[in-house]
């Protein structure tokens, strides 16, 4: 599953063919400290 997320970040999950795009969101470090601290509350329960 992490790989996953993270492959799909780096495309841009609008963008499934690749193609180079500047309307991408930035995955690190917003995504990724939110993805993060979810994972954190989740382990925590």
């Amino acid at each position: 599953v992490f790989i996953h997320i993270f492959f799909l970040h780096i495309h841009g999950s609008t963008n499934p063919l690749g193609y180079d795009t500047p309307l991408k969101i930035p995955f690190y470090p917003n995504l990724l400290t939110l993805d993060i601290k979810g994972f954190s509350y989740v382990f925590a329960i």
